[in-house]
């Protein structure tokens, strides 16, 4: 998760394992907005190489109609434990049916493929066995464990590690959660991930080709019906969309996380900076576009409103009307609030306009009625 230019506030999962709390969500990653860097990949390239390998799927879920994937279903993260997914379910009155995890702390593919939330200690299989029709997951998911090589954009391209991608998939669909959205690579454009796009345009293409290529694998694998969303930071570094696209046929959603994070110059009027964070360079105008551009829908993974220590405003109506806007104006698959106090986020217990606007809107009476995907 990251409030990186803006976008970089929560920092690590508590509740779950112990090697989980360093994960992504541990690394402070605060930087200046880096100018576009003005270059146009193709992504031919990434079909070029997929064409070789022969990794047809058992089904294609980008091949739904987008228009399918229009459901708003309303998710949340409250630090990776079924605990505080009932407890915000108890204050905001709404059952909390999904929920958005991690699975980014891995030192070694063997620990990669083995997602903590998968195993018999852990309640999120039971808690997804309870009811699978009307329950779903968001699982974040890291490209590389911690000790690849230098080169792991390369090699993925090249097949190296699809046994490995295989195995997880595989797992994930013995685990019961063969329909959830696998978040790859989140916040690939930003620089505090391991498994980040890295510094130049050929590095970007290596990387493009690779989640391209885990995603063929992971469709490979029979009984998975997962869905892949790329999902942008936004705000930080202007890099062009298109060059690190993966392509329409292996990306079922664009995601993009937002938080109320902001640099020194920023309006302090609300409504002045929410205007400025949706349309600076790389924002969330320009991603909405590109969505539309490409006839895919949107998802919110990660908002949320960030104290003033943190670069925020603090409780901030303003903020949430604008994510309201979007995605009642959207096509959009799910949105997930960051109801967990790391990284200067503020949880909605204590935002009590924001949690009313939240209530108004996704509350169990709410006047954008999510569904289950």
């Amino acid at each position: 998760m990251g409030v990186a230019r803006r976008n970089a506030p929560p920092q690590a999962p508590v509740g779950v394992p112990v090697r989980q709390e360093r994960t992504r969500h541990g690394r402070a990653r605060r930087g200046r907005r880096v100018a576009g860097w003005g270059v146009a990949l193709a992504v031919v390239l990434a079909a070029g190489i997929l064409a070789t390998v022969g990794l047809l799927p058992h089904r294609t879920a980008a091949q739904s109609s987008p228009r399918s994937l229009n459901t708003k279903t309303t998710c949340v993260y409250t630090g990776g434990t079924t605990a505080g997914l009932a407890s915000f379910a108890q204050l905001t009155g709404r059952p909390a049916n999904c929920v958005l995890l991690y699975n980014d702390a891995n030192t070694t593919w063997d620990q990669l493929v083995d997602p903590w939330f998968t195993r018999p200690s852990s309640d999120w299989g039971r808690w997804l066995a309870a009811d699978p029709k009307g329950r779903r997951m968001v699982l974040s998911q890291e490209m590389v464990p911690d000790q690849a090589p230098a080169n792991w954009r390369q090699l993925g391209a090249a097949g190296a590690y699809d046994r490995y991608i295989r195995e997880l998939a595989s797992n994930l669909v013995a685990a019961g959660m063969g329909n959830s959205v696998i978040r790859l690579g989140h916040e690939m454009n930003g620089t505090w991930y391991h498994d980040s796009l890295g510094t130049d345009p050929a590095l970007y293409g290596d990387w493009t080709a690779y989640w391209a290529r885990i995603v063929r694998v992971m469709r490979s694998v029979r009984g998975a019906h997962f869905l892949f969303d790329w999902n942008v930071n936004a705000g930080h570094q202007d890099i062009p969309l298109a060059s690190y696209y993966p392509g329409n046929s292996v990306v079922d959603v664009i995601g993009v996380d937002i938080y109320d994070s902001g640099m020194p110059g920023d309006p302090s009027d609300p409504a002045a900076r929410w205007a400025r964070l949706a349309s600076e360079p790389g924002g969330l105008d320009q991603i909405v576009a590109f969505a539309r551009q490409h006839g895919k829908p949107l998802s919110f993974p990660e908002w949320g409103v960030v104290n003033p220590d943190s670069g925020g405003l603090g409780d901030d109506p303003a903020y949430v009307s604008g994510i309201v806007a979007a995605i009642r104006d959207n096509k959009v698959l799910y949105q997930a609030y960051f109801d967990h106090p790391i990284g200067g986020v503020i949880v909605l217990q204590d935002a009590p306009r924001s949690l009313r606007l939240w209530e108004t809107y996704f509350g169990r009476q709410g006047l954008i009625r999510g569904r289950p995907w």
